[in-house]
């Protein structure tokens, strides 16, 4: 499904405001997913590192309407493909979702801080902004993510994924203008450095009397 995008799209912002040299790690809603199997992976079965962002994605996706629509970019609808003759048509079915941001830290200080620069962070830049390829073209649409109301400290879960001690703060974000894409091609028709003259237009003939004999 085109969430992915969304997922990458999230997990790369949140990695562009990381300082260069950071120690924060921070995993894709994939990655996620495979805890576990990361930490085997990267450190033969030692404790995994922290800091460590982790994002996931909530497994259901609400479909807003079950209706196709149309959707506009910029104010251009169809975009032409000049060297095929073809045009592009963009076509969405309108999504939501929510994403789950948790920060594992060492200490709970730490986390707090963490949790403090993020907040700010994602309120004053909501903005993610995806790019789908498709034959020739690239199209970038703009989606937003609204902070929910509540930030949770989850340090107590009873499923401990590291040994030892840890907190664990949690950020819950709500994707908006979220779309999934068709983009059926439709060949067209088109007239190349022709100019149409009006004698050469087609008229009316001239009306005829019948007389009766």
């Amino acid at each position: 499904m085109a969430i992915d995008y969304y997922d990458e799209a999230i997990t790369q912002k949140i990695k562009n405001w990381l300082a260069d040299g950071s120690a924060m790690r921070v995993l894709s809603p994939d990655e996620t997913t495979r805890l576990i199997q990361v930490s085997a992976e990267d450190s033969g079965d030692k404790p995994l590192k922290l800091p460590i962002i982790a994002i996931s994605r909530n497994k259901d996706i609400e479909i807003l309407s079950t209706i196709k629509q149309s959707k506009s970019f910029d104010g251009l609808v169809i975009k032409s493909d000049i060297a095929t003759s073809s045009t592009v048509h963009f076509n969405v079915i309108p999504i939501k979702t929510t994403y789950q941001i948790d920060f594992y830290t060492k200490k709970r200080i730490e986390a707090d801080e963490y949790v403090r620069q993020y907040l700010f962070k994602l309120i004053n830049n909501p903005q993610i902004v995806i790019e789908i390829p498709y034959n020739n073209f690239v199209v970038k649409h703009t989606a937003n993510l609204r902070v929910l109301n509540t930030i949770s400290d989850t340090s107590d879960i009873s499923t401990h994924v590291f040994p030892g001690q840890f907190y664990k703060w949690t950020i819950q974000l709500e994707l908006h203008d979220g779309f999934l894409f068709s983009l059926p091609r439709k060949n067209t028709w088109k007239l190349a450095d022709s100019v149409v003259d009006p004698v050469d237009r087609i008229s009316d003939p001239d009306s005829v009397t019948v007389e009766n004999k």
